[in-house]
């Protein structure tokens, strides 16, 4: 898993493109994404006989229905032997949109409900990876294979991810991450299972998962996951002239590799004392090519990132019957270097040398956790210092170094006024330090030296709802407001490359956000109808200006959102279940230039519709039919460069012979559709089919 980092990146492709704020344009890899790890607590109550269940079985787990619109649970059984990413899997809730900048690895990001992915808080066990350079993260290189379930906040940041976003939140939870009481049969000393799979384009995967039961308060369990893709799909080359077809032709995705290889280990310990303790480490590498522009594609131009992370987590006994303690210290080193070599790739500056940009980032992050739970009231409060370096590596610009600690209080708290009505809110504040070690931003015509960092006020964000959930309700309803706030990451403020200017006077971006839902369930059929209005409001939206060679950023977006969501989900029969699935939204642009206001934000559609059946069908076999379809969007916030509706069909066939053994075959984009607006550099490709067999033991 990795993340790209937009300031990196930018003088390496020789240009930037900025689409409504969302750095998803940039194609080159400059910072590693971490992969992080988290564990949750067990108790006595959870040894028992769980009968038949495993976490590491082949066979479709049947999960309950889900009540809020605004909170969404995705498991395995929606992506394992299908071929997705992990941003066209976000992409099939509603209100959550996705671009690609091609095939396998390639550069991915999401939307939630017309805010920017830049502005979407990614964590992995709740740590998020959002880094210094305050581009968005790169879903596209995150391995699923690794992941037992995702979580994902439309409405909020919560504030046990430190509230640093406002538009929402995106959690996965690695392999290993549930105990072994929960996992195992009594009888059960350890479980595990393969996965191996192939599909078009030399692409194929490999992973291994292992639970083991040493003793009755001990356990562990260790994950090793490995990808790769050749990318090497046609496509319709453009020759440079893309208002004149009549030159076009068939071209092949060239220096476009993609590799990575990650693990994890996890060792879960119960103390006499009644202290519970954890103990993760992981580690992953990534590295590939960057194939540039269809009309010119590079030939040596990559990148390869590096990752290690260590966690230890402390639960303390319960004190004075109503108070839990969790202490936890969480240290990471991620470095990842990007080339090119200008007389091949045509990519960086004129140069004969081999040009090397990178990054190499040192966190420390200490952790203090409070939970009060009493017949009515539910409070958590969070303490936790974020202490992160940052330094250059390669060869094209002077030294640097890029301090910040940051400090956050926060809380939330939850009280039951009568039976399933409740009341609530959460906030958070953050306190942060800057170093820049005597940096430099580069002007037009000379380089002025900034000797301290700009002090800045605190940021902090507030939410408070009501809701009404029974448990066994067939009905129920929210109602939320807030204010979300983030803070401009370093890179933001401090220009460190060649061409990138500083501005240490941007102010917090921030946004009001409203949502009113309600569900309605039919046990009879085994149906959800969920439906949400939702409205959020952007002031001081960060945008990259670009002039003469140089980018700055700057406060000048401002945007209004409203829209409504529909779902319904059911299983009628036992071997029918049906998901559909539909958004429509205003995504406006509200800032003060009259050239922007009032058009439409890039990449946000004005309606977009998910449709799935799966049919369970006899002799062990199941079919699953996907389809999606989306209006017209805009790639550039002038509403120039316009892309049509697109519809994109799938289907995948399972067979399970044996319980713990399952074969799947995937095909994706039936109608091999391939249309591109001929502004856009980053081919994607056309119909794909994927092998995947996975077995348990």
């Amino acid at each position: 898993m990795r993340k790209t980092s937009l300031c990196i990146a930018t003088r390496l492709r020789g240009y930037l493109t900025v689409c409504g704020g969302i750095y998803s344009r940039v194609g080159v890899r400059a910072c590693a994404a971490v992969l992080l790890a988290s564990v949750s607590s067990f108790s006595e109550e959870f040894i028992q006989d769980l009968g038949e269940s495993s976490v590491y079985e082949t066979t479709s787990v049947e999960k309950p229905l889900q009540a809020s619109s605004s909170y969404a649970e995705i498991t395995p059984e929606a992506w394992e032997g299908r071929g997705l990413s992990a941003a066209e899997v976000l992409a099939s809730l509603p209100g959550v949109q996705y671009t690609r900048q091609g095939g396998v690895g390639s550069f991915q990001t999401v939307s939630i409900r017309g805010v920017s992915a830049k502005n979407i808080v990614v964590c992995i066990d709740g740590v998020p990876l959002n880094d210094a350079s305050g581009g968005a993260v790169d879903l596209g290189t995150i391995d699923l294979n690794q992941v037992e379930k995702i979580e994902v906040y439309k409405d909020r940041v919560p504030a046990k991810f430190g509230g640093r976003g406002i538009g929402g939140a995106i959690n996965f939870v690695t392999k290993g991450s549930k105990p072994a009481e929960t996992v195992l049969k009594p009888e059960e000393k350890k479980s595990g299972r393969v996965l191996l799979s192939y599909g078009s384009h030399n692409t194929w995967e490999a992973s291994t998962q292992l639970l083991s039961r040493l003793t009755d308060s001990a356990s562990v369990s260790a994950s090793l996951s490995a990808r790769h893709s050749d990318n090497d799909y046609e496509f319709k080359s453009q020759n440079g002239t893309p208002y004149n077809p009549d030159d076009d032709f068939s071209d092949t995705r060239r220096n476009a590799e993609f590799a990575e290889y990650s693990g994890l280990f996890k060792a879960r310990f119960l103390h006499a004392n009644g202290v519970f303790s954890t103990l993760n480490l992981n580690f992953s590498r990534s590295e590939g090519g960057n194939p540039g522009r269809d009309d010119y594609q590079t030939s040596v131009a990559g990148y390869k990132g590096e990752l290690a992370t260590a966690v230890y987590r402390v639960e303390l006994p319960q004190l004075w019957n109503w108070l839990w303690l969790e202490l936890s210290l969480t240290g990471r080193f991620e470095k990842a270097v990007s080339h090119s070599y200008y007389p091949l790739d045509h990519l960086g500056y004129a140069s004969s040398e081999l040009q090397k940009y990178g990054t190499a980032g040192y966190s420390l992050i200490p952790e203090i956790l409070a939970n009060y739970s009493g017949d009515r009231l539910d409070a958590n409060l969070r303490l936790s210092l974020d202490a992160a370096y940052y330094s250059n590596r390669g060869n094209t610009s002077s030294s640097w170094n890029l301090m910040r600690v940051a400090t956050n209080v926060s809380g939330d708290v939850s009280y039951d006024v009568v039976k399933n009505f409740s009341i609530g809110g959460e906030a958070s504040v953050i306190f942060n330090s800057d170093d820049i070690h005597g940096g430099k931003f580069v002007q037009p015509t000379t380089s002025l030296t900034i000797k301290t960092a700009e002090s800045r006020d605190f940021s902090w964000t507030s939410r408070g709802f009501i809701r009404y959930d029974a448990p066994n309700s067939r009905y129920g309803g929210n109602l939320s407001f807030g204010r979300f706030a983030r803070t401009p990451q370093l890179m933001e403020l401090y220009g460190v490359f060649p061409g990138m200017l500083s501005n240490p006077n941007l102010k917090d971006e921030s946004a009001l956000r409203f949502e009113v839902g309600g569900y309605y369930m039919i046990p009879k059929s085994n149906t959800a109808i969920r439906a949400t209005y939702f409205e959020t409001h952007v002031e001081n939206g960060i945008y990259w200006l670009v002039s003469g060679g140089f980018s700055k950023p700057v406060n000048i977006g401002k945007s209004h959102v409203r829209g409504f969501e529909a779902e319904l989900e059911s299983k009628p029969k036992k071997w029918l279940s049906v998901i559909l699935r539909a958004t429509f939204q205003n995504a406006e642009d509200r800032s003060n230039e009259t050239y922007y206001h009032g058009k439409q934000l890039p990449n946000e559609p004005a309606r977009s519709y998910y449709a799935e059946a799966r049919f369970d069908l006899p002799h062990h076999l199941d079919f699953t039919w996907t389809s999606e379809y989306r209006t017209e969007i805009y790639d550039d916030r002038a509403n120039r460069i316009k892309q049509p509706a697109v519809d994109l069909h799938h289907f995948s066939l399972g067979y399970t012979p044996f319980e713990k053994t399952r074969l799947v075959f995937a095909l994706r984009n039936l109608t091999d559709e391939t249309y591109r607006n001929p502004y856009i550099s980053f081919p994607t490709p056309g119909r794909e089919y994927k092998l995947t067999l996975t077995q348990g033991f």
